[in-house]
Order: structure tokens, then C-alpha cells, then sequence
């Protein structure tokens, strides 16, 4: 499973909040933690506070065994004090002489905090099904007359700690929101000039050498910027001298392609036709009896006819005459027809709105592109029917050269789904197409055929657009 990329400025984002959200529980778990230390103490020093005073107005009821107003003190303790779970009025003979139970003390609770000999004060700590209980004893008249003990619960306490907890947990939720708003403006200040980097990155790596960010101060990124703009600059030199070495390096051998051509039909050709016209005036004189010589004068016409096709053929290869008399589509369609009939492929030649006459660089380009496709297919593609279109629209030429042939596996490199053209032939074909403005893109699959497609402008030889032009031809 492909993990999706997250970008630099989400990682910012949540990096920050993550610190904070985690600071903020930290903080939130500390807080808790003093706060229930805090409240804790005070609720301890409440209860003795609570249980010496009491120990005070108990001691004259205790000694005159007033259990009414022993009953009256305890029960009015309680109720005047919400932390105040129970009271219980010991004897000095640990009797239990008055308490806030009514039905009973519990068991055991008695033996929970005995108070030591000595002690004013001693606290033990409960639990209990209620919960936590703080349990304070504090003698009365110095023990000789008995003890207070007051059960101190942690309700009031427990809630404090949470009504804080959700307070500050609402805190921590708000300082996260406002550091993905802060973190976010922050993190696109400083990753913009890094963004219009990569664009810039990107747009070099499609071809475009004129693009240039803007280099925002000294720093490393400014720097950095400022180093893009130097390599760009010298790649889109380098790339203006290539392309225009490559222009020359074609223009020449496209020159020495019609030199070549124009030496063989009219030098080689015409020749081999001289020898051919020889030959049959040689047969013409020799006698029918002799069956040698006139096999041997047959033989040597054969030869020089398949010389003189082989001739014509290489003219048409090298530089079709049909394209600088009729123009682009008629030539297409010969060239096809012709190479592509001897492997068994039925070529099919469409035209929409073609001028007849096309600038003579794209005229010969546009061929050659066209012409090394039907080559790769006559060599490769064993295929049965072979398509080529051809159509203007808005200035511009679109064409195709698809076939149903065996296909091929296309080679890809790195991240990119584009196929990256590796035969010298495709890289020619592309260059030509580069060169005209156009673009230029392969597409094939083992077993389901090959498909040529691009796209040049149209300029006029004065180097504007051509909109308009004569019919179509073919």
C-alpha cells in the first residue's frame, strides 16, 4: 500500500500542535496533580481545625455526660460543614459516646484511628465504598476526657479538581487551535519561497528554462533561490545553443539528404536507364539462335531493373519527390502505402483540413516524424492495419500514426508515469516535433499496438501563426 505524501508545511503545522497538545497535557496532569496537593492540605487542616473546635465545646458535655448536647454538637457540626462525612465522640475508654451514624458505626472504624497516647493531632487515611476519607482524631482535655474523630470526605474536593481539569483542558484545546492557526500562517511564510522553488523545479523538469522565482532576502533560501535562477539561466543558454546546433545539425542533413537524392536520380539513375536502353538494343541484335547470350542480356536487364527500383526507392527514402511537388498529405500516403504493403499492413491516410502547402521546415519535419514511425512499424509491429491522421485545428497541426501490432513494454523512470523515449528514432522524432514549438508522446502496450501522436503550430515563413491557408489536400 503506497503511503500518501504529506507536505512540508502539514508536517510544520502538526509538529507544532503535537508540542503543544502534548506540553498542555503535561501541564494538565501537573496542574491536577498540586491542585488535588493544595486542596488536599487544606481540607486536612479544615477537619482539624473542625475537630479541635469541637474537641473545645465537647469537653464540659462530655465530663457532665450530656449526651443530648454531645448528640446537638455533632449533629450540628455535620450539618454546618459539607466536608464533614461523620463525627465520632469518644470516651477516654474509647467508648463511642455520641455519633452521626444513627444506626451504628461501621465496623472496624473505630479500630482505623486510635488515638496514639500524646498526640494532638494524628490522621489516617480511609478508603472506603464512599471513597477516600481522611480520618482526623484529636484528643479531648488532653485524652483524659476521650477524642473527636471527623471523617473528612474528598467529594467536594475530587470536584474542584475536575471542574479545574475540564477548565484547563478547554485551555489546552484552544491553545492547539490557535497554534494550527499561528503554526500555519508561520509555516506558509516560510515555506512559500520553497513552494515557488518546487514550482519552479517542476516547471524546468517539463522544459520550461525561462521560468524564475523571486529570491526573498539573505538567507538560505534567498541564497538558494538566487542559485535556481543562475542554473536556470545557464540551462536555458545551453539549451538555446543545443537547439540551435540541432537545427543546423538537421537543416544539414536534410540538405545532404536532397544532394544525395538528386545525385542518385540524376546521375545513378540515369545511367542505370542508359544500360538498360543499352542492353535492349544489345538484345536486339543478337540472333534468336543464340539462346546463351540472350540469357545472359535477360539476366543483366533483370539486374539493372532491381538496381534501378532499389535506386528509386533509397530517392523516395532519402527525399520524397511527390513531397516538394504535392505537398505533405500525398506524400504520407505514398510513403505508407508503399513500405507498409510489403509486410502485409493496410495503411489508412486521413487529412482534416490540411493546407496543401505547409512552411517547407514543418512540411519535412512533419514527414520525417511520420516517416520514422511507418519505419519502426514495417520493422517491428507485424501489425495488420495501420492509421494515419492528420488535422488542423486553431493553427495547430495534430497528428497520429497508431497501429494494431504486437506493441512494446515502455520503459519509466522514477516517480513519473510518463514514458521516457529510448530508441534514437523516437528521441529523433520528438527533437524534430521540440523544435517546431510542438510536443510529441508515445504510448504502447505489449499486444495491444503502438500509438505516435503530436502537435506542432503553424507558422508562415515569416515566422507568424498560420490561421488560414489553402484547402486541404488529399
Amino acid at each position: 500500500m503506497k503511503i500518501p505524501s504529506v507536505s512540508f508545511r502539514a508536517k510544520v503545522v502538526f509538529l507544532l500542535a503535537a508540542v503543544v497538545f502534548l506540553l498542555g497535557i503535561i501541564a494538565v496532569f501537573y496542574a491536577q496533580n498540586d491542585m488535588r496537593r493544595i486542596l488536599g492540605n487544606a481540607l486536612e487542616t479544615r477537619g482539624e481545625a473542625i475537630a479541635k473546635d469541637l474537641a473545645a465545646n465537647s469537653t464540659d458535655l462530655l465530663l457532665t455526660g450530656d449526651l443530648v448536647g454531645l448528640y446537638d454538637v455533632v449533629n450540628r457540626t455535620k450539618i454546618n460543614n459539607a466536608d464533614v462525612r461523620y463525627v465520632l465522640i469518644l470516651s477516654s475508654s474509647s467508648e463511642v459516646r455520641a455519633n452521626t451514624f444513627g444506626s451504628g458505626v461501621p465496623r472496624g472504624l473505630l479500630e482505623a484511628n486510635v488515638l496514639l497516647p500524646g498526640e494532638q493531632v494524628q490522621l489516617r487515611h480511609l478508603n472506603t465504598e464512599e471513597g477516600p476519607i481522611r480520618d482526623i482524631a484529636v484528643p479531648i482535655f488532653g485524652g483524659k476526657a476521650g477524642a473527636v474523630r471527623i471523617g473528612m470526605t474528598a467529594q467536594s474536593l475530587d470536584a474542584a479538581v475536575a471542574r479545574n481539569t475540564r477548565d484547563l483542558v478547554g485551555l489546552v484545546v484552544v491553545a492547539v487551535a490557535l497554534t494550527l492557526a499561528v503554526s500555519y500562517m508561520l509555516s506558509y511564510y516560510l515555506t512559500r519561497p520553497l513552494s515557488r522553488l518546487l514550482a519552479g523545479v517542476h516547471s524546468v523538469a517539463q522544459g520550461d528554462l525561462s521560468q524564475r522565482i523571486t529570491s526573498p532576502g539573505e538567507d538560505e533560501v534567498g541564497q538558494l533561490g538566487r542559485a535556481f535562477n543562475l542554473m536556470a539561466r545557464e540551462l536555458e543558454r545551453k539549451e538555446a545553443m543545443r537547439r540551435e546546433l540541432m537545427e543546423k545539425v538537421i537543416s544539414s542533413q536534410e540538405e545532404e539528404r536532397k544532394r544525395v537524392a538528386r545525385e542518385l536520380h540524376d546521375e545513378f539513375a540515369q545511367r542505370l536507364t542508359s544500360v538498360m536502353l543499352s542492353l535492349e538494343a544489345v538484345e536486339a541484335t543478337v540472333p534468336t539462335a543464340d539462346a546463351r547470350g540472350r540469357q545472359m542480356i535477360k539476366r543483366a536487364k533483370q539486374a539493372t531493373e532491381s538496381s534501378l527500383a532499389e535506386t528509386r526507392r533509397l530517392v523516395g527514402d532519402l527525399r520524397p519527390p511527390v513531397l516538394d511537388d504535392l505537398g505533405l498529405v500525398p506524400a504520407i500516403r505514398s510513403y505508407a502505402e508503399t513500405h507498409l504493403r510489403r509486410v502485409g499492413t493496410e495503411a489508412v491516410v486521413t487529412a482534416t483540413n490540411v493546407p496543401r502547402t505547409l512552411p517547407p521546415a514543418m512540411d519535412t519535419a512533419v514527414f520525417r516524424i511520420v516517416q520514422e514511425a511507418v519505419v519502426n512499424m514495417a520493422k517491428y509491429a507485424e501489425a495488420k492495419q495501420a492509421t494515419i491522421t492528420l488535422r488542423v485545428e486553431d493553427g495547430v497541426l495534430f497528428g497520429e500514426v497508431a497501429d494494431d501490432g504486437k506493441g512494446f513494454q515502455q520503459v519509466k523512470q522514477g516517480a513519473s508515469s510518463s514514458s521516457r523515449l529510448t530508441s534514437f528514432g523516437l528521441l529523433g522524432m520528438e527533437e524534430r516535433a521540440t523544435l517546431l514549438g510542438g510536443k510529441l508522446s508515445v504510448t504502447s502496450e505489449p499486444g495491444r499496438g503502438t500509438r505516435v501522436s503530436f502537435s506542432v503550430p503553424i507558422y508562415s515563413d515569416n515566422g507568424h501563426e498560420r490561421r488560414k491557408d489553402t484547402p486541404a489536400a488529399g
